[in-house]
C-alpha cells in the first residue's frame, strides 16, 4: 500500500473520555502529545519516535515507547475519526481505550 500518512503536518484532538490528548505529527517518524486538563490546556508533553503501518486505505497502525517505557498501540481511522489505543504501562499494566479524534490545523 503506497498511501500516504494523513496526519503529517496536521494536529490532532483525541478524546478517549477517560482524558484527552494533542497529537502532533511532525513526520511519519516523529509525533509529540500534549496532555490536556479540563480546559484544554497543555499540563504535559514528550516527542516520541513513530513507527506507522498502513493497515488499509485511511487506517493506520501507529506504535511509540514512551521515554518511561510505556508502549502505546494506536489503530487510528482517518476516515472514521475514531483512534482504538492499547496502554501497557509498566506499573498499571494494560489499558484499552477508545476515542474520537478531530483535526485542529
Amino acid at each position: 500500500m503506497s498511501e500516504k500518512f494523513p496526519a503529517v503536518g496536521h494536529r490532532y484532538l483525541v478524546d478517549f473520555k477517560a482524558f484527552r490528548v494533542e497529537l502532533v505529527f511532525a513526520s511519519e517518524t516523529s509525533m509529540t502529545y500534549y496532555n490536556l486538563d479540563a480546559n484544554g490546556d497543555h499540563i504535559g508533553q514528550e516527542t516520541v519516535t513513530v513507527a506507522v503501518d498502513p493497515v488499509r486505505d485511511g487506517l493506520f497502525l501507529v506504535t511509540w515507547t514512551e521515554s518511561d517505557k510505556t508502549t502505546v498501540v494506536h489503530l487510528e481511522d482517518y476516515r472514521l475519526n475514531r483512534i482504538v489505543t492499547h496502554v501497557t504501562d509498566p506499573t498499571r499494566g494494560l489499558s484499552r481505550f477508545e476515542g474520537t479524534m478531530t483535526r485542529i490545523d
